[in-house]
């Protein structure tokens, strides 16, 4: 049995980790488990790698984050970091397609390692935690695995994520040989082996442990966005809200909102007051947009969803802007109050809130959103 911790962190750092950042192919091999993930936490450096292939990951790893921040270092991985990719590697082993096979059970033990594995790790405790857990992780979401079909004249033969052998491909004129590849994204591996639904829960707790990647994929399908408490806590910084505001203005404005509005609604619905980061989150957004700095494309019909983003941010602005510590002159806030007060949901309401809920709505807006006023 593999013990030394040494050799799994460099089996970790270059079958999953280096290829996560740079691209190239991900390598997972025998499951690391809760244990030696956190074990991984005492190695105080990088290991044993070459010192390029080091460095290249490290200037990867800062161009990543320069997108969202000026930064020039980002050190070796943390020790939530080592947990973290320990745990995305035991979720890449589950979804094996030779588990499925050759061991029936072991890709449902595995992804549920990879839960606890993941449920150990903390959030991050600063914006600069955020950003570089992010520069990690930014490209989990792009994980696929190439499957590629063989067919000729007598057989048909499919290779799951490996290649097939040159002898199958071989006299391809005579023998009428053709070969089809087709990418699958993460997540439509799980049906192989585990309970796909189990597979998405893991993927989504792993986002709310990198919150800075949750919020720059807002728009994914799955697993949906929800406001996790790291990242609600990562919006309620000036910092932290600042950094998210450009990961989102890498995003399409429509799917954001929607996005943005679905997950609202339901902290609000859950907890009003701890939403309140995300209204303040809105509320930028919304006085950007009436600045002329982003918003919905012109002619895009937008989604119930999105409309709601748009109402209530509009709303929590002119809130803001009504405040004695709006630092805007009076003339800037006339001319965005006119532009705001007709996209906000108190004056032009959303067609899918009951009046009941409206009513509701309207009283959660009667104040300025809450913030702790932690800058971090």
């Amino acid at each position: 049995m593999e013990t030394d911790v040494d050799a799994i962190a460099l089996r970790l750092f270059q079958g999953v980790m280096a290829p996560l950042v740079l691209g190239g192919s991900l390598r997972p091999g025998r499951a690391i488990g809760t244990a030696t993930a956190r074990a991984l936490g005492s190695v105080a450096s990088m290991p044993p790698v070459d010192p390029e292939t080091i460095a290249r990951v490290q200037r990867a790893r800062v161009r990543r984050a320069r997108l969202l921040v000026p930064i020039d270092d980002l050190g070796p991985p943390s020790a939530a970091e080592w947990v973290l990719a320990g745990a995305l590697h035991d979720l890449l082993q589950s979804m094996n397609p030779q588990l499925a096979t050759f061991r029936r059970g072991a890709a449902g033990r595995l992804v549920a390692l990879a839960r606890r594995t993941v449920d150990s790790v903390g959030a991050p405790r600063s914006v600069r935690e955020t950003v570089s857990r992010h520069a990690w992780f930014a490209r989990l979401l792009e994980v696929t695995r190439t499957d590629t079909t063989v067919s000729w004249w007598s057989e048909r033969r499919v290779f799951l994520g490996v290649d097939p052998p040159p002898r199958l491909q071989a006299w391809p004129g005579l023998r009428r040989v053709r070969v089809t590849r087709s990418s699958r994204r993460l997540l439509e591996l799980a049906p192989l082996a585990i309970d796909r639904e189990l597979a998405v829960d893991v993927l989504g707790r792993f986002l709310a442990r990198t919150p800075l990647t949750d919020l720059a994929t807002c728009t994914r399908t799955e697993p949906a966005f929800t406001w996790a408490s790291a990242t609600l806590a990562l919006v309620a910084t000036r910092a932290g809200r600042t950094i998210g505001m450009r990961a989102l203005a890498r995003l399409p404005d429509g799917e954001v909102d929607a996005a943005l509005g679905r997950a609202t609604r339901d902290a609000l619905v859950k907890n009003r007051h701890a939403a309140s980061p995300a209204l303040e989150l809105l509320a930028e957004r919304a006085i950007a947009e009436a600045l002329g700095h982003g918003g919905m494309a012109a002619g895009t019909p937008p989604t119930e969803e999105a409309t709601f983003a748009r109402g209530v941010g509009a709303a929590a602005a002119l809130r803001i802007l009504e405040g004695p510590e709006s630092g805007w002159s009076a003339d800037d806030r006339r001319k965005l109050r006119g532009i705001l007060a007709t996209w906000s949901v108190t004056n032009t309401g959303v067609a899918a809130l009951a009046n009941d809920e409206r009513r509701r709505l309207l009283r959660i807006l009667e104040t300025r959103p809450e913030t702790d006023g932690r800058e971090r």
